[in-house]
């Protein structure tokens, strides 16, 4: 026999004995290789360094190399759709953010969560500003903001993407403080912002960390957090919450899934590194660096928490009709 057909008949019976181990023993033994973290989002962007953060943590835990895996597009949809299909072994996981199952809408599909992934846990949440160009924009508070749109309704806003977060939550707001706003959609917030800066829109929604050297510089200046706290960077902004503005709020959060139908003991065990993970010094001091939240909200609590804010942006998308491009 040769060496590698040796190779391959010790694998398939290795294969084959953990194959006939129960579920539970199996379990003990994960995990024993490499594990895959599918990201939805580009390289390079703000959700692929949380990515590659906690993928570092994981690994840490879990003793064994984890691999992020960009499979960029639809917002995240296709990242998604990958997870889905891949076997329930544990040796794929994925990154899920609410601006996926958002984008489910646009696909004209429902969340169906149980059918699309298993949770393992929500661990962080990125902080939403609200900047505007100083040159274009003489507002220095939220209400002097909303006054400046009463009088100048042609102002252009931008976001992320048609159809994303931030995109949803300046309609809402529009909606709720009966304004007249003009969208202007980008690919990424990177292209957004670096238009926000030259002039070309007068302002945008925008997580605190991509904005912050251009906020340091004064060539944005931040109105208010859009999410729901505020800003560990920025701690003398107030929410939009605090100014009594209810509708312009944005939260934008992660956490880690498995395919469906992923064994229990595989997912319990993904849980507790994942809490480890998220407590660990190193994502501490990296999430603490990036301005972003982080903490651990076990399944039941992530899975409720995406279909009440998939709910609440269907609605804001049929109230604004907004369709997808």
């Amino acid at each position: 026999m040769t060496l590698k057909r040796r190779t391959l008949a010790a694998g398939l019976t290795a294969g084959l004995a953990m194959a006939s181990l129960p579920i539970g023993a199996w379990a003990q033994a994960y995990p024993s290789r490499t594990i895959k973290l599918i990201a939805g989002f580009a390289a390079g962007g703000p959700a692929d360094g949380i990515a590659r953060s906690i993928a570092k943590a994981l690994e840490d835990e879990l003793k064994q190399p984890v691999v992020v895996e960009n499979k960029a597009g639809a917002a995240g949809v296709i990242g998604l759709d990958a997870l889905t299909n891949s076997p329930p072994d544990g040796y794929t996981i994925g990154l899920l953010a609410n601006t996926t199952t958002n984008a489910l809408h646009f696909q004209g599909k429902t969340l169906d969560a149980d059918a699309r992934f298993t949770p393992v846990g929500k661990f962080v949440s990125t902080r939403i500003v609200l900047v505007v160009n100083p040159d274009l924009v003489p507002a220095k508070t939220l209400p002097e903001f909303i006054d400046f749109l009463r009088r100048n309704p042609e102002t252009t806003l931008t976001s992320a993407g048609h159809g994303g977060l931030g995109h949803l939550g300046l309609e809402l707001f529009a909606q709720d403080q009966k304004l007249k706003i003009v969208h202007v959609a980008y690919r990424g917030s990177a292209p957004a912002m670096q238009d926000v800066v030259a002039g070309q829109v007068a302002g945008m929604v925008v997580d605190a960390s991509s904005a912050m050297s251009n906020i340091q510089a004064g060539r944005l200046r931040v109105l208010a957090t859009v999410s729901s706290m505020r800003t560990p960077s920025l701690p003398d902004v107030p929410t939009a919450l605090e100014l009594g503005i209810k509708s312009l709020q944005i939260d934008s959060s992660m956490g880690i899934v498995l395919p469906p139908k992923t064994p229990k003991p595989i997912v319990d065990r993904m849980r507790a590194a994942l809490k480890a993970a998220v407590n660990s010094p190193f994502y501490t001091d990296v999430a603490n660096k990036a301005g972003n939240a982080h903490f651990f909200d076990d399944a039941d609590k992530f899975k409720a928490w995406l279909q009440e804010d998939f709910d609440r942006s269907g609605k804001i998308i049929r109230t604004a009709n907004i369709k997808p491009q």
